[in-house]
């Protein structure tokens, strides 16, 4: 195919090269009758004058229609040159290899995590495992009289409790069980808890801070009473509550808490009677806390 572009191109270059020589004889007489007539100086037109002007001008034309012929000639030429080249040799300088991109996306610079307190109403299983939830510590009271409670042997004493009026009971909806205890080491299942009667009684605990995120799950309940959970740090800020609406019966909550304080600033946790609807033993129950 470009061999045949060539001698398309060669042959529209001798087309070109003769229209060229035509245009240029023609262009080379008329200047000598313009020489001749400004020698011999002005003479009186002949009869056919007219006609003389004429084949002038029609000269004049075919000049002016060869002059374009040629140079459309010589564009087409120099088109059909330009499309008939060679393509460029590729290069051989070396390029620096892509790199692929990573999956990885850039990692955040660590800031340093400020106060934190949320919470959340989680459901409650027929059996729960202190030890399992309790990594850095937990707590269970009752089971063996009002004022008797059971810690997690070797936690880190993170959960504070002030004491208080307490009674009895057994009337927990989940069996909580552990086998890291003091000073009961090993329970299988226990529904026993304290709770305070009327409207108006509390539960206070408080949890201390390290700086890092903690989660904190408090089992409570209500013994025919409307309640409310307060939460706060002790550095300040705005409190989280959450209230249950009064109404007969036992019920029993698992509330999980994420907060982060600094060392020396606590979690603090109240769970108080707001209504009863007035029998004897109506008020609220603490059953357990853990920590991990």
């Amino acid at each position: 195919m470009t061999s045949g572009i060539g001698h398309l191109t060669n042959g529209i270059g001798d087309l070109a090269g003769r229209i060229g020589d035509l245009a240029g004889g023609i262009g080379v007489r008329l200047r000598d009758a313009a020489r001749t007539r400004l020698t011999l100086g002005p003479t009186r037109p002949p009869a056919d004058a007219p006609a003389t002007r004429v084949a002038v001008a029609r000269a004049r034309r075919r000049r002016r229609r060869a002059v374009l012929a040629a140079v459309t000639v010589t564009g087409l030429v120099a088109a059909l040159a330009y499309a008939g080249r060679s393509p460029a040799p590729p290069s051989n300088r070396e390029t620096s290899p892509v790199a692929a991109p990573s999956d990885q996306a850039p990692a955040d610079p660590v800031s340093p995590g400020g106060p934190l307190l949320d919470v959340d109403l989680a459901p409650l299983p027929g059996a729960l495992s202190l030890t399992a939830l309790g990594t850095r510590d937990w707590r269970h009271w009752g089971g063996t009289g009002a004022d008797s409670f059971h810690r997690k042997a070797g936690g880190t004493g993170e959960i504070q409790d002030p004491g208080g009026e307490r009674l009895e009971h057994n009337a927990g909806a989940c069996d909580l069980e552990w086998t890291d205890g003091t000073p009961t080491a090993r329970q299988e299942g226990t529904r026993a808890g304290v709770f305070q009667r009327g409207a108006g009684k509390s539960f206070t605990l408080g949890v201390a801070g390290s700086g890092d995120l903690r989660t904190v799950r408090l089992f409570v309940g209500t013994f025919s009473a409307g309640a409310r959970l307060d939460l706060t740090l002790s550095s300040g800020g705005d409190p989280v509550v959450r209230e249950v609406a009064l109404a007969a019966g036992d019920r029993f909550y698992q509330y999980v808490i994420r907060f982060r304080a600094a060392p020396g600033e606590r979690l603090l946790i109240k769970w108080q009677a707001l209504t009863v609807t007035g029998a004897q033993n109506d008020g609220v129950a603490l059953q357990a806390v853990t920590v991990s």
